[in-house]
């Protein structure tokens, strides 16, 4: 059994207390919610500043973010490659208690999703962003840092992932972009200049 699955057993036996809560928690945990206000808040921080080297700085900023979540996503899927970690819901788990906990949490909040449990491709793709964006904008970083906190939990909560997964995740998305941030990406002048000189030369920069 994983690392802390009682956890899972705990948050997931909240699910059904509370339909409002659930209601929300269902629109947090989906794929598409909290990962569209981050990318808005790129967005924003792609179109945003008038002044011109400030507006190349963020463009800067959401290179960094985006070839952070390429690589991010490339660990993961090498690691999900070599290693099946199963949902806490499969059978193949001993702990039935937890297996119906989190399957009725999943079939209430969520879904019961068949890929690898570890490492959570959602929280080290927020994470990943988060801390490539807080490494230049800090007020930027820490409102994407909550938000991929929030959901983070919203998908422990939902029983589709043991503490660990998300844990695993989160650190991985930030040692990603720490790494690629502070010591690849410098070095690797002048392709992300050549990159911008192309987005401006097509009129998205």
């Amino acid at each position: 059994m994983p690392p802390l699955a009682g956890w899972t057993l705990w948050i997931t036996g909240f699910v059904g207390k509370s339909p409002a809560f659930d209601k929300v928690m269902s629109l947090i945990v989906s794929d598409f919610f909290i990962f569209v206000i981050i990318s808005l808040i790129l967005l924003i921080l792609w179109t945003g500043a008038r002044d011109l080297v400030k507006r190349e700085y963020d463009q800067r900023t959401v290179i960094n973010a985006a070839v952070a979540i390429g690589i991010s996503t490339l660990v993961v899927r090498i690691i999900n490659i070599h290693h099946f970690w199963p949902r806490p819901f499969f059978d193949t788990l001993p702990d039935t208690a937890i297996q119906e906990a989190a399957r009725r949490a999943a079939d209430i909040v969520f879904y019961q999703t068949h890929d690898p449990s570890f490492p959570s491709n959602a929280a080290t793709v927020a994470f990943a962003v988060a801390t490539a964006v807080w490494l230049s904008n800090r007020k930027a970083g820490a409102v994407i840092f909550i938000l991929s906190a929030v959901w983070t939990f919203a998908r422990f909560y939902a029983g589709i992932h043991f503490f660990v997964d998300l844990a695993a995740g989160a650190l991985l998305g930030i040692l990603t972009a720490v790494i690629l941030c502070k010591f690849f990406i410098p070095r690797s002048e002048p392709i992300p200049t050549w990159g911008l000189r192309v987005a401006r030369f097509l009129y998205i920069a």
